[in-house]
């Protein structure tokens, strides 16, 4: 296996894992401290902060990241979406929930 896909698949179980925490931190009433912890766990796993991402293009983000880390924060948006729409936060999760499909449709048209 070669240095960059080891690198890869650590940095998708790390994140995978923060995903989930902060997902069991939202479902046990900790809404707020999950959607920190997922953000940190962005900021540190893609080497920028979230808020930054979201002002970003889903062209420029594929660029930056390619396939696999951009697929990476497809799901962590994901996530993000659904805890910030039950913390009330209607208008910051359709920003991430759309950015989520953007590179989910900017990922899919790769494959074709």
């Amino acid at each position: 296996m070669s240095f960059r896909q080891d690198y890869i698949e650590r940095l998708i179980r790390k994140l995978a894992e923060a995903i989930a925490r902060a997902l069991g931190l939202a479902r046990a009433g900790h809404g707020e401290e999950g959607i920190e912890l997922l953000e940190d766990a962005v900021a540190s796993g893609l080497g920028m902060p979230l808020p930054m991402l979201l002002k970003l293009t889903p062209e420029t983000l594929f660029s930056l990241f390619g396939k696999e880390r951009s697929a990476l924060l497809a799901e962590a948006l994901r996530a993000h979406e659904g805890m910030l729409g039950a913390a009330g936060r209607a208008d910051e999760a359709a920003r991430s929930g759309n950015l989520a499909a953007a590179l989910e449709a900017r990922a899919q048209s790769t494959m074709r």
